[in-house]
Parts: structure tokens; C-alpha cells; sequence
């Protein structure tokens, strides 16, 4: 979930909420019903994009309080013919944005320059990332409170780190003001309709969301589904359930990875640990190298990848096993999530984090509660079961219920079932061996969507569009055409 590949990878039903949220995004879109001006030009940090501002409220319901702008980049059609055709990709993470999707590898691995034959390809930073207002915490205030990695917390230590987690988040609250408690997936889905009116006033939307950008794509869907003309689910996010239930659900997610990296070593000679016991080879890596411990759950996202996945993998593992570290400090260099020099950015994006989880799930109190579920989930998944507590998400790249511990206020946009009707213009993907959203998640999804169509892709790693040829074939014909796909696709790669 954190990133998206594998780098950008992550309760009760308030009833009056939910059903009150249609009437009150209305309200607010006819209020700013004329088209918003948008002024391209050269981005500057991104080669062969153009970026553009668009103002969006801070809060709107109380579009008068002030607003934000939102930094768009564009990669115009190939096609002259084709311009103004806009397929709005929809940034993960949380904390994935622009530098991401079109400044990195993601560019090809999201089909880009493919799909500008088509279409321009629109993106954002969404609110409190990137370009687009990023949130800023105190270092001072860095939370120094942190569950142990080989057992459970006891209660006095969680809430030791919830004490930590709100002086940290009231750090970050002084130094970004209101924005950050207006970083829901049901903001967010706002200023995608502000999107839409700046790019396709006089059409419907067509996006592709993968990761949490599919929790964002879903409050949009929920809130607008008579502007969704294509939407693709991919990789995704399931906000029926509440937070120990999504992160129990990721954590068995990534033991399946871990299955499935020992199967392809038990088989594949080319595998460095061939022959060997893989979970003895990871438990000494931990007690010789503990960064081992987070790292390695970060790149299973890559599946079979040669230079990122398993058998980059296996290499260092058999490395650290002889007391060599080089393709430990390489493969930590590539999964760093944060490069800014500036403290303040830096521990912002992991307020940023904590402020769009949260806000969507909820703060985590319940101790008996949560101690019941990862007891259950260590017979499970022993050796990544410190997932479910951890409380440090940008440094080991997990979500955990501890990032929640001490959030000072209740959920914005609450974990609930989706209130849409039959929508044939969706469609859910997902890969079967996904360790940051599992397929779970997307059936989830899927069922609550009647007539939504779902594309199963039978790979390993984060998304199906980056990882199967055929997933994105059938994802693009879907895109430019809902009703050429059929009700269920079933992929390899």
C-alpha cells in the first residue's frame, strides 16, 4: 500500500454519514460550477510534462476559509487528433504524486507513453504532498516511542507511542495548519471533481487508481458516479472493514509473499538460497542485519522481478548471511520513501501519512481489542506480525495500528460498505499474490459494486496493470470502452 509497484507500497457504520455525503459534495459542486482556467507549462523537475495550479478549498464545507492549490502535470497525446482525451491516473501511497508517477520508472511502468496514444495523461500531487501544500511537522516533536519488533507491546507501551504519536501530530497540526485534518480519501475525491471540471467539463471521467488511489477513486465513485465514464480499481484498498481487520488482512498478505518467494526458491536454482530453508536464512539475517526485518517485506512487493524482487532477494539474504552488507545497503537505498534534505518535509510526509489514514480509519484505542487480534495473527504470520503493531510508517514503509495510536479525533470519512448502485463502468483488479493489497480487498470491492466488472491477474507483486501484459490490455480496451470487456477476465502474465 505505501508504495506504489513497489515503490509508491496499507470499524462501525456511521449510517448518517454515509448517506448524507451525496447531497453534501453536491451542494458544494454546484457552488463552483464554472470551469476552473488552467495554464500549462513546462514542469521543470519532470522531463517531458506539463504541470499546471488549480485552487482548491481547504476545507469544502467552509470554502470561504481559505484555500490550496493543487500542482496537475500532463503528458499530451501523441496524437494531436487525441488532445483534450484525458485519462487521469490517480496517485497512491498515501504520499505518491507526480515526481513519482511521471519523473520515475513508474512512468514506464504505468504504460504512459502507451496510453498517450490515446489520451493526455493527467496526474496530481494530491493535497499535502508534492507541490500541493505538503504538509510540514516539527522535528522536535518526532515521536521517539516505538513498539518492539519481537513481541507485542504491553499496554503501558502503546500507550506510550500514543502519547508520542498526538505531541508529534500536534507538532504537525501548528506547523500546516487546517489542512491537515482535510486529507480524507473524501477531500481528496472532491478535488478530483475539481479535476474533472478543469479538464472534462462536458464529459465524464476516465481514471485508473491503483493502491490508495483506489480509496480515493471509491469516495469519488461513491459521491459522483454519474461522471465515472471508465474507472479501473487496481490494487486495492477495502474501507468496508475496520483498521485491525485491513492491516491483519495485509499482514497475512505479505506471509503469502513470503510463501511464495520460498516456493520460487525451493524450485528455481538460479535462487541463491536454493536448497535451503528460507525462513532460517531470513531469522539469521535479522539477528545479524535487524534492518533486514522491515526491508524485506517492502520489496516483496516486486514479485519475480530480476533486479528488485526474489532473486535480488535471495542474494541478500545469502549476503548477509556470510557478514557482507553491499546488496543490503543497495536495496535499502532503493526502498527509501523519503529523499527531501529539508527535517521538516521529511517527517511531514510521515504526518501526511498518519493524517490520510487516520482520518479514513480512525484512531486506535481499543488495546484488548487489538492484542486479541494480533495473538491470532501470530500464530499466522510469526515473523511479520510486528506489522500489525508498528507504528513507524515511513521508516519501515508499513502501515501498522499503531500509526493510529493518539490520533486526537474521530474518523472524517469512516470505514463503511459503499452506498453506489449497479455501475458497469468500473471495473476492480487485482494480483492474485499481492503483499501490500491483497485480493481480498478487491473482491471486497467488487461485491459491493453491483455489475462492476473484475480482472483477476495471476502474478506476484503490487498492481496488476505495472506486472501483466494482459491486465493491462484488457484494462486499456476497458478504459476506452467499458462495454468491450467482459463481466470477469482472468490474466496471467
Amino acid at each position: 500500500m505505501l508504495r506504489c509497484r513497489f515503490t509508491s507500497v496499507a470499524i462501525i457504520l456511521a449510517a448518517p454519514f454515509v448517506l448524507g455525503i451525496g447531497v453534501a459534495f453536491s451542494q458544494v459542486a454546484n457552488s463552483q460550477t464554472a470551469k476552473p482556467e488552467l495554464t500549462w507549462a513546462p514542469c521543470g523537475d519532470i522531463p517531458d510534462t506539463e504541470c499546471a495550479g488549480l485552487p482548491v478549498p481547504i476545507d469544502y464545507a467552509r470554502p470561504g476559509d481559505g484555500t490550496m492549490t493543487l500542482r496537475l502535470a500532463r503528458a499530451p497525446s501523441l496524437d494531436a487528433a487525441k488532445r483534450g482525451s484525458v485519462l487521469l491516473l490517480l496517485p497512491g501511497g498515501p504520499g505518491v504524486g507526480i515526481k513519482e508517477i511521471m519523473g520515475g520508472e513508474m512512468r514506464a511502468a504505468q504504460h504512459v507513453a502507451d496510453f498517450q496514444r490515446q489520451y493526455d495523461v493527467v496526474t496530481f500531487d494530491p493535497r499535502g504532498i508534492g507541490k500541493s501544500s505538503p504538509i510540514r511537522c516539527d522535528p522536535a516533536t518526532a515521536p521517539t516511542a516505538e513498539t518492539p519488533m519481537d513481541r507485542a507491546p504491553t499496554q503501558a507501551e502503546f500507550a506510550a507511542v500514543a502519547r508520542a504519536n498526538a505531541a508529534f501530530i500536534e507538532g504537525c497540526a501548528k506547523a500546516s495548519g487546517a489542512l491537515l485534518w482535510h486529507l480524507s480519501a473524501t477531500d481528496t475525491a472532491q478535488d478530483v471533481e475539481r479535476i474533472r471540471q478543469a479538464l472534462s467539463p462536458n464529459d465524464g471521467i476516465v481514471a485508473y487508481a491503483a493502491s490508495y488511489g483506489s480509496a480515493y477513486a471509491a469516495a469519488y465513485l461513491e459521491a459522483y458516479p454519474e461522471k465515472v465514464k471508465a474507472l479501473v480499481l487496481d490494487g486495492v484498498v477495502d474501507h468496508s472493514v475496520d483498521f485491525a481487520t485491513f492491516i491483519t488482512r495485509n499482514v497475512m498478505s505479505v506471509q503469502d509473499a513470503f510463501d511464495r518467494f520460498a516456493q520460487w526458491c525451493a524450485q528455481e536454482a538460479r535462487c541463491e538460497l536454493h536448497g535451503k530453508d528460507l525462513g532460517a536464512a531470513f531469522d539469521a539475517a535479522i539477528a545479524r542485519e535487524p534492518e533486514t526485518r522491515t526491508l524485506l517485506p517492502q520489496l516483496l512487493a516486486a514479485g519475480d522481478h530480476p533486479e528488485l524482487g526474489w532473486p535480488a532477494l535471495a542474494q541478500m539474504l545469502a549476503e548477509v548471511g556470510r557478514g557482507e552488507t553491499g546488496m543490503l545497503k543497495k536495496m535499502a537505498a532503493t526502498a527509501t520513501l523519503s529523499s527531501t534534505g529539508d527535517p521538516w518535509l521529511r517527517l511531514g510526509k510521515d504526518g501526511l501519512f498518519r493524517a490520510v489514514i487516520c482520518a479514513d480509519y480512525g484512531p486506535q484505542q481499543d488495546y484488548a481489542k487489538l492484542a486479541a487480534a494480533a495473538d491470532a495473527l501470530a500464530k499466522a504470520a510469526p515473523r511479520f506480525v510486528w506489522k500489525f503493531w508498528d507504528a513507524s510508517p515511513m521508516a519501515h514503509a508499513s502501515a501498522g495500528t499503531g500509526s493510529c495510536a493518539g490520533w486526537p479525533r474521530d474518523a472524517a470519512n469512516p470505514p463503511h460498505q459503499l452506498k453506489v448502485g449497479p455501475h458497469r463502468n468500473v471495473m476492480v483488479a487485482n494480483p492474485t499474490h499481492d503483499p501490500a493489497t491483497p485480493l481480498a480487498n478487491a473482491v471486497s470491492v467488487w461485491l459491493q459494486i453491483p455489475e462492476a466488472r473484475l480482472l483477476i491477474a495471476d502474478v506476484d507483486g503490487h498492481q496488476s496493470l505495472p506486472l501483466s501484459k494482459c491486465a493491462y490490455e484488457a484494462q486499456a480496451r476497458f478504459l476506452a470502452d467499458p462495454s468491450s470487456v467482459s463481466s470477469t477476465t482472468l490474466c496471467g502474465k
